[in-house]
Parts: structure tokens; C-alpha cells; sequence
């Protein structure tokens, strides 16, 4: 064999050194431009920690919006749950009348259960439920006669139902014998808190925005001064032939540290105050445990802030160097 042919076969490289002097490159490569990244987030100190504060700002605002929305649904739920129609009817109504009204509501779609109350049982559970009360028990001695009504509560299958149910009631021929119906006033309850609670969340969201477009700007104004500071390192690697992507990425890589560190910030100070807060709220709504909801789902709450938080970083900096950077 020949000598030389032989010595020239050792020397060229085959696929697979090849293929691993790449991954060792893009390792470096990666490591490199992480570590550039690092350097300038540190490097400017009060800037990074100005930065991070208005992001925290930001996530915080955007965790407390998800809490005003977990207990709004909350109330709403719990409202919707306990409304119901109660039809009170007329002192010369008979119970046959009533339970041919009782038979025909049944028959709806919209209906899950309808229940008579009859006037002797209205006033046994009056009578039960003021038991402590000594001057309504006299009253009702001294009334000689049951003043209380018959009457049917229904249930409907959906909130949105009752309404159609009601509109049935006034149009059935029995309606003469119907002295009121008292949904109405349950109706009025829960549109209120469904406005108050989109309000809530529609002012929430405004709020959250606004704060995303300060930190975007500050974000954006820490990139630029940091671009501007390198503006001789930039050129140097232009000189030597530094790809866009090697140039570029470092800065993002900053955007992204604000972001993370600005999650971690978040979950900190958001995880104490919840739990904090949650047995005061569940003082006032027993269903509604703010540590429970958030426990339970922190694998996801976690992701949703770090994956926030980094995306506001790399936006602010995408649009800091695509606005300062030409390479």
C-alpha cells in the first residue's frame, strides 16, 4: 500500500467525527451565547432590577386576575345553585288546582324537580325556623288562623330556563290562582354580581395590559442601552465574521432572564399571600379555597407564569433589536 495514499486517508475526517465536532460546536456555541446573555443581564444591575420589578408588577396583576375569575365563577355558581322559582298561590286555591299545576310543570323539559309546600307545612317550618322568637310565636297565637300560602318550588335543569318557566306559569290558565312568583327579584341578584364580576375581569385585563406595555418599554429600553454599550463588541464581531444569530441571541437570552426571574419573583411573593388570604375568604365563601384552587392546579399556574414572563421578555427584546441592531 502506499505510503502516502495511506497517510492521506488518516487525515480526513469521517461522518461521525464530523458529526460530533458539530455538537461539540453548537454546544460551545450555545454555551457561549448563554453565557453572554448572563454576563449582560448582571452587568446592568440597577437596570435588571428595575426591569424585573415592573414584570413582577405585571405577573402579579395577571395572578390576581386569575383569582378575581376563580371566585366570581365561584359566587355566580353558587348563586345560580341556590335560585330557584317559588309560585305562591291564593287562599281560595284548593290543593287539587294546585297539583294539576304541580302535574303540568312536571311535564317540562326545562324541570327537574318541583316540590308543594302546603300551607300547614309553610307554617310549621315559619314556626321552626323563629322558634327562638317569642314575639312572632305570640303573633301567630294571637292570628288564630295559618296567614301563610301554598306554594310549589321549582328547580330548572339551567339558570337561563327559569325564565321560560315563569313566562309558562303567567300564560297557563291556572295563572289566576297564582297570588305571585318570586323569581324576579333572584334574577336581578345574579345579573348584578355576573355585571360586577365582568367588570371585575374586563378592568382587570385592561390594568394587566397597560402594566405589559410599561414593562415592554422598559424591557425594550434596558435592551437598547445594553446594545448601545456593546456597539464596539458588535462590530469587532462583525470584523470576524459573527453570524446574526451569534450576535443577536445574547439579547434575547437577557429579555428571557428578566422573565424568569421576574416568574420566580412572582411565585414568591403570590404562593404566601394566597395562603394568607384563603382562610379569610373562606370565612366568607365556605366553596371557594384560593390555596385549594391554586394547589392544586400549580403545575400549571407555575408553567402559565414562567412561559408569561419569558415571552414579555424575548417580545421587548425582539423589538429592541430588530429597532437598534443591524447586522
Amino acid at each position: 500500500m502506499n505510503p502516502v495514499r495511506s497517510l492521506a486517508r488518516d487525515k480526513v475526517a469521517s461522518p461521525k467525527d464530523l458529526g460530533g465536532a458539530t455538537s461539540y460546536g453548537m454546544k460551545e456555541s450555545l454555551k457561549r451565547i448563554w453565557s453572554t446573555g448572563w454576563t449582560n443581564f448582571k452587568r446592568n444591575s440597577y437596570l435588571s432590577l428595575g426591569t424585573t420589578g415592573v414584570m413582577v408588577l405585571v405577573l402579579l396583576l395577571f395572578s390576581a386576575l386569575i383569582a378575581i375569575n376563580f371566585l366570581s365563577l365561584k359566587v355566580v355558581t353558587s348563586l345560580q345553585e341556590k335560585v330557584d322559582i317559588t309560585a305562591y298561590f291564593k287562599p281560595d286555591a284548593t290543593e287539587e288546582e294546585i297539583m294539576k299545576i304541580k302535574e303540568d310543570i312536571d311535564e317540562l323539559e326545562e324541570v327537574v324537580r318541583v316540590e308543594y309546600i302546603s300551607r300547614e307545612q309553610a307554617l310549621e317550618g315559619f314556626k321552626a325556623n323563629h322558634a327562638g322568637d317569642v314575639l312572632i310565636q305570640e303573633s301567630l297565637a294571637e292570628l288564630g288562623s295559618n296567614p301563610l300560602q301554598a306554594s310549589l318550588n321549582i328547580k330548572a335543569t339551567e339558570t337561563s330556563q327559569y325564565s321560560a318557566i315563569v313566562t309558562y306559569l303567567e300564560a297557563n290558565k291556572f295563572r289566576s290562582l297564582i297570588d305571585k312568583i318570586n323569581f324576579y327579584e333572584n334574577e336581578q341578584v345574579i345579573s348584578r354580581v355576573e355585571s360586577i364580576s365582568t367588570g371585575l375581569q374586563n378592568w382587570g385585563f385592561i390594568l394587566t395590559m397597560a402594566l405589559a406595555l410599561v414593562a415592554v418599554l422598559v424591557t425594550f429600553n434596558t435592551i437598547r442601552l445594553t446594545i448601545f454599550n456593546q456597539r464596539q463588541e458588535i462590530e469587532i464581531m462583525k470584523l470576524v465574521g459573527g453570524s446574526s444569530w451569534h450576535i443577536k441571541a445574547p439579547f434575547l437570552v437577557e429579555g428571557g432572564l428578566y422573565g424568569m426571574f421576574a416568574a420566580v419573583v412572582t411565585l414568591v411573593i403570590f404562593y404566601p399571600v394566597v395562603y394568607l388570604v384563603s382562610p379569610k375568604m373562606e370565612m366568607l365563601m365556605p366553596n371557594a379555597s384560593l390555596m385549594g384552587y391554586f394547589g392544586s392546579n400549580a403545575f400549571q399556574y407555575i408553567i402559565l407564569v414562567f412561559s408569561a414572563g419569558i415571552l414579555l421578555g424575548v417580545a421587548s427584546s425582539t423589538i429592541a433589536i430588530r429597532r437598534f441592531l443591524k447586522v
